[in-house]
Formats: structure tokens, C-alpha cells, sequence
């Protein structure tokens, strides 16, 4: 059976609209966004005031080849499948985030773009792409049209670990972690070999949450807070469990110091917004994930 495995891929921009520098905050204010070119349908005119006008966010589901990847070959995303795709981010995400943030936090620091691609982008050894991410600016999310709104876990796995990962990157490299969170695995991280370092339960074993996290200390850092809110505390207990004597008191190391980072930094209680997440998926059933009526 082919190993699938999900890439979360970023690469570093320099100079671009206030990007990820401790001397350079973003301006919540500054937009370059401009939906007004051409006729707008309702999703559009729901983006623009949903997104858009509230976040600073340019969603974007017709697929444009100045956005796209070139290199694989990719399917648009359904036009229905894209709704469903942007009230889920809202609900799940910005509105959780919205529950335990300060005011004009996600304005401020939250990416810019979403970009929606249909088919996943697939490689030749048989492994795809889930999502990626270019400089904290903008994420592609792909596979939309195989969507499932009725499994929660995949829309985790898929989705929005990879929206959590990315965003917690420009938190860090915004205003940084302690050095102390460095040094706790400093010696067991693999770099560009993590694909291939552990079989099933070796990286756990050695403290990581998973083998992208043994990749680096920035990828061990957001890839734990990706993973601790998208699990219930049953969940998650399960899963440091299974890292064993010596994994676990490593994980919980590293997630003592990301709850004080995250409450000292930016004023978000992490156990909070776990729970703000969970709540809404356990709703989620009751959501009617294809309106884009405008209040």
C-alpha cells in the first residue's frame, strides 16, 4: 500500500506586506486586496464581506494560474466544495480563534490568502501534497472536491492542521519562543531525512508528535500546537501515551513551554481554544455549511 504522507512546505519572503519579522508587524489596516474587477456572483460578494472586509483575507477558489503550481496537474476546485470549504474555515478556525483571541488579533496576523485546488498535487513516488504555505502570506489547500464535511478527523488531517501549522509559524517567527524549547530535542532532529528516519512509533518514542516534527525545532514547535487543539484531552492523552516513558515526558516538556509562549505572547489560552475548536465540531452537523447569505 503506497504511504501517504502530507508535505507542509514554506518558504521565506522577505519583503512582502509587513511579512513575518519581530521588528516589522503586519498593518492590520494595509490591503491589496481588490474583489471589485468583473461581475461578482453571491459567493463573491460573501467572500468580500466575510473575509475580506472582516479579516483582510483574499479567498480564492477560481483557479488562476499566477497562484497555482505549475508543476503538477491540477483540478479547480467545485464551486460547491469551495463554499462548503470557506464557512468551515470561518466556523472552525476564525470564529474559535475569535472566542479566546484579543480584538483585531487574526486582522493583524492571520495569512492573507487561501487558495482552493480540487485535485491533490501528486508526485511521482506516489506521495501528494494536502497543503502548502508561502511565507505565512498564503496557504493551498488541495483535494476540496473529495471534501467530507461528516468526518471531523479528516478535516483535521486534510485541512486544517495545515491552517494551524502555518499560522503558528507567523506567531514565531513574529515574536519568538524561548531558546529552552530548542535545546529539549536538539540532539535527535533529523532535518530533510524525516520522510524516511523513523518506522511506526520511533519518533513518538523520542518526543516528537509526529516525524515532521523531528524535522526541526520550528516544525516541532507549531506541528505540536497544530496537533494538542485539534485533539479532545482524551484524545490527546491517548497520543502521548503511546509515545511511551520516554517520549511522553518529552512532549509534555515542549507543550508546558508552548501554553506559557502562547499565554504570555499573545494572551491565548491554549486549553481554551482546544476546547473552542472541539465544541464547534461537535456542532458540526448542526451548520449549514452551504449559505453564504449576507447579514
Amino acid at each position: 500500500m503506497t504511504k501517504i504522507k502530507y508535505w507542509l512546505l514554506a518558504t521565506v519572503m522577505l519583503f512582502v506586506l509587513g511579512a513575518c519579522s519581530k521588528d516589522d508587524e503586519p498593518d492590520p489596516d494595509f490591503s491589496v486586496i481588490n474583489m471589485g474587477n468583473g461581475e461578482q456572483n453571491d459567493f463573491d460578494k460573501y467572500l468580500e464581506k466575510t473575509f475580506v472586509d472582516t479579516y483582510n483575507i483574499d479567498f480564492q477558489y477560481k483557479m488562476q494560474d499566477i497562484e497555482s503550481d505549475m508543476s503538477y496537474a491540477l483540478v479547480p476546485a467545485s464551486y460547491e466544495n469551495s463554499i462548503k470549504m470557506a464557512n468551515l474555515i470561518k466556523y472552525l478556525c476564525l470564529d474559535a480563534y475569535e472566542e479566546v483571541a484579543p480584538d483585531g488579533f487574526l486582522k493583524k496576523y492571520f495569512p492573507k490568502m487561501f487558495m482552493m485546488v480540487g485535485s491533490a498535487g501528486y508526485r511521482n513516488n506516489g506521495t501528494f501534497m494536502l497543503g502548502t504555505a508561502e511565507g505565512g502570506l498564503k496557504i493551498t489547500l488541495y483535494m476540496i472536491n473529495s471534501l467530507d464535511v461528516t468526518n471531523v478527523d479528516r478535516l483535521y488531517e486534510f485541512y486544517f492542521r495545515t491552517i494551524f501549522h502555518e499560522f503558528s509559524h507567523i506567531l514565531h517567527q513574529t515574536k519568538d519562543y524561548t531558546t529552552d524549547f530548542d535545546k529539549i530535542s536538539a540532539v535527535d532532529y533529523v532535518g530533510g531525512s524525516w520522510n524516511d528516519a523513523w518506522d511506526a512509533g520511533e519518533s513518538a518514542a523520542k518526543g516528537f508528535i509526529s516525524d515532521y516534527s523531528s524535522k526541526e525545532t520550528n516544525e516541532d514547535f507549531v506541528e505540536l500546537i497544530a496537533h494538542y487543539i485539534t485533539n479532545t484531552p482524551e484524545s490527546w492523552e491517548t497520543k502521548i501515551a503511546a509515545a511511551g516513558e520516554t517520549g511522553r515526558p518529552i512532549i509534555e516538556q515542549k507543550i508546558t513551554i508552548i501554553k506559557s509562549y502562547m499565554k504570555d505572547v499573545w494572551d491565548i489560552d491554549m486549553n481554551e481554544l482546544r476546547e473552542a475548536i472541539d465544541s464547534r465540531a461537535k456542532k458540526l452537523d448542526e451548520q449549514d455549511l452551504d449559505n453564504i447569505t449576507i447579514n
